[in-house]
Protein backbone atom coordinates (compact mmCIF):
# COMPACT_ATOMS: atom_id res chain seq x y z
CA UNK A 1 0.00 0.00 0.00
CA UNK A 2 1.05 3.18 -0.61
CA UNK A 3 0.57 6.60 1.02
CA UNK A 4 1.90 10.23 0.31
CA UNK A 5 2.29 12.22 3.54
CA UNK A 6 2.43 15.75 2.68
CA UNK A 7 3.01 17.39 6.21
CA UNK A 8 3.54 14.79 8.70
CA UNK A 9 6.90 12.66 9.20
CA UNK A 10 10.13 13.16 8.46
CA UNK A 11 11.74 16.08 6.16
CA UNK A 12 13.11 12.81 3.84
CA UNK A 13 9.75 11.22 3.65
CA UNK A 14 7.53 14.24 2.94
CA UNK A 15 10.44 15.31 0.32
CA UNK A 16 10.17 11.47 -1.00
CA UNK A 17 6.04 11.50 -0.73
CA UNK A 18 5.86 14.72 -2.90
CA UNK A 19 8.39 13.27 -5.27
CA UNK A 20 6.03 10.48 -5.84
CA UNK A 21 3.27 12.64 -6.29
CA UNK A 22 4.55 14.94 -8.97
CA UNK A 23 5.49 12.33 -10.82
CA UNK A 24 2.59 10.48 -10.76
CA UNK A 25 0.58 13.66 -11.97
CA UNK A 26 3.28 14.54 -14.54
CA UNK A 27 2.92 10.83 -16.00
CA UNK A 28 -1.12 11.13 -15.93
CA UNK A 29 -1.23 14.21 -17.30
CA UNK A 30 1.90 12.94 -20.22
CA UNK A 31 -0.52 10.33 -21.12
CA UNK A 32 -3.80 13.05 -21.61
CA UNK A 33 -1.48 14.65 -23.23
CA UNK A 34 -0.18 12.22 -25.75
CA UNK A 35 -3.66 11.44 -26.12
CA UNK A 36 -4.69 14.66 -27.18
CA UNK A 37 -1.51 15.07 -29.54
CA UNK A 38 -2.51 11.71 -31.51
CA UNK A 39 -6.08 12.60 -31.84
CA UNK A 40 -5.48 15.77 -33.25
CA UNK A 41 -3.14 14.30 -35.74
CA UNK A 42 -5.73 11.53 -36.58
CA UNK A 43 -8.22 14.09 -37.09
CA UNK A 44 -5.65 16.48 -39.73
CA UNK A 45 -4.66 12.93 -41.38
CA UNK A 46 -8.80 12.17 -42.22
CA UNK A 47 -9.33 15.42 -43.05
CA UNK A 48 -6.29 15.29 -45.73
CA UNK A 49 -7.57 12.02 -46.93
CA UNK A 50 -11.18 12.51 -46.72
CA UNK A 51 -11.49 13.32 -51.21
CA UNK A 52 -9.50 9.38 -51.73
CA UNK A 53 -12.40 7.69 -49.33
CA UNK A 54 -16.09 7.34 -50.44
CA UNK A 55 -18.32 9.80 -48.39
CA UNK A 56 -19.65 7.32 -46.40
CA UNK A 57 -16.14 5.59 -45.18
CA UNK A 58 -14.65 8.75 -44.45
CA UNK A 59 -17.87 9.75 -42.12
CA UNK A 60 -17.83 6.14 -40.97
CA UNK A 61 -13.56 7.12 -39.67
CA UNK A 62 -14.98 10.74 -38.43
CA UNK A 63 -17.55 8.91 -36.19
CA UNK A 64 -15.39 5.83 -34.68
CA UNK A 65 -12.53 8.19 -33.50
CA UNK A 66 -15.29 10.59 -32.17
CA UNK A 67 -16.87 7.33 -30.63
CA UNK A 68 -12.91 6.53 -29.17
CA UNK A 69 -12.58 9.77 -28.04
CA UNK A 70 -15.08 10.08 -26.14
CA UNK A 71 -14.15 6.33 -24.50
CA UNK A 72 -10.93 8.02 -23.43
CA UNK A 73 -12.85 10.91 -21.81
CA UNK A 74 -14.90 9.05 -19.94
CA UNK A 75 -12.77 7.81 -17.74
CA UNK A 76 -10.88 10.65 -16.83
CA UNK A 77 -13.84 12.42 -16.03
CA UNK A 78 -15.95 10.08 -14.25
CA UNK A 79 -13.48 7.55 -12.55
CA UNK A 80 -9.65 9.72 -12.39
CA UNK A 81 -10.44 12.65 -11.34
CA UNK A 82 -12.71 12.09 -8.50
CA UNK A 83 -10.18 10.04 -7.45
CA UNK A 84 -6.99 12.57 -7.63
CA UNK A 85 -8.91 15.03 -6.09
CA UNK A 86 -9.58 12.63 -2.95
CA UNK A 87 -6.03 12.19 -3.07
CA UNK A 88 -4.57 15.84 -3.13
CA UNK A 89 -7.12 17.45 -0.80
CA UNK A 90 -4.91 16.47 2.37
CA UNK A 91 -2.22 18.09 0.57
CA UNK A 92 -4.32 21.78 0.91
CA UNK A 93 -5.59 20.67 3.89
CA UNK A 94 -9.01 20.40 2.79
CA UNK A 95 -11.11 17.76 4.86
CA UNK A 96 -13.45 16.21 2.12
CA UNK A 97 -14.85 13.76 4.97
CA UNK A 98 -16.25 10.50 4.63
CA UNK A 99 -18.93 10.67 2.14
CA UNK A 100 -16.09 11.28 -0.93
CA UNK A 101 -15.33 7.52 0.02
CA UNK A 102 -19.04 6.81 -1.39
CA UNK A 103 -18.42 9.30 -4.52
CA UNK A 104 -15.56 7.49 -5.83
CA UNK A 105 -17.08 4.17 -5.59
CA UNK A 106 -20.23 5.28 -7.53
CA UNK A 107 -17.88 6.77 -9.95
CA UNK A 108 -15.58 3.85 -10.52
CA UNK A 109 -19.18 1.79 -10.50
CA UNK A 110 -20.49 4.45 -13.35
CA UNK A 111 -17.66 4.24 -15.59
CA UNK A 112 -19.09 0.41 -16.28
CA UNK A 113 -22.88 1.86 -17.32
CA UNK A 114 -21.21 5.16 -18.75
CA UNK A 115 -19.09 4.01 -21.43
CA UNK A 116 -21.16 1.41 -23.59
CA UNK A 117 -24.30 3.52 -23.62
CA UNK A 118 -21.97 6.78 -24.54
CA UNK A 119 -20.63 4.39 -27.10
CA UNK A 120 -24.38 3.40 -28.16
CA UNK A 121 -25.85 7.04 -28.29
CA UNK A 122 -22.59 7.94 -30.14
CA UNK A 123 -22.69 5.60 -33.17
CA UNK A 124 -25.61 5.95 -35.32
CA UNK A 125 -25.54 2.77 -36.12
CA UNK A 126 -25.99 1.51 -32.60
CA UNK A 127 -28.02 4.73 -32.03
CA UNK A 128 -30.88 3.82 -34.83
CA UNK A 129 -31.08 -0.06 -33.57
CA UNK A 130 -30.93 1.29 -29.98
CA UNK A 131 -34.04 3.79 -30.47
CA UNK A 132 -36.23 1.10 -32.46
CA UNK A 133 -35.53 3.44 -35.90
CA UNK A 134 -33.65 0.44 -37.49
CA UNK A 135 -36.66 -1.97 -37.65
CA UNK A 136 -37.24 -1.92 -41.70
CA UNK A 137 -33.66 -3.12 -41.26
CA UNK A 138 -32.70 -6.78 -42.26
CA UNK A 139 -31.30 -8.67 -39.20
CA UNK A 140 -28.79 -10.02 -41.09
CA UNK A 141 -28.60 -7.14 -43.72
CA UNK A 142 -28.25 -10.09 -46.67
CA UNK A 143 -31.03 -10.02 -49.31
CA UNK A 144 -34.27 -11.83 -48.52
CA UNK A 145 -35.31 -14.28 -51.79
CA UNK A 146 -38.75 -15.69 -52.25
CA UNK A 147 -39.03 -19.22 -53.73
CA UNK A 148 -42.12 -19.76 -55.75
CA UNK A 149 -43.06 -22.97 -58.18
CA UNK A 150 -45.25 -22.53 -61.10
CA UNK A 151 -48.29 -24.85 -61.25
CA UNK A 152 -47.19 -27.61 -63.76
Amino acid sequence: MLACLYNEGTESTVIRSWSATTIWLAISAFSICVFLIIARSIMKNLNRVADQMSRKTSKLQIELLRALMIQTVIPIFISFLPCVISFFSPAFNYELGRPMNYVEVVALGAFAFCDPVAIVLCLPVFRKRFMCQGKSLERDGSPKTVESSAPS
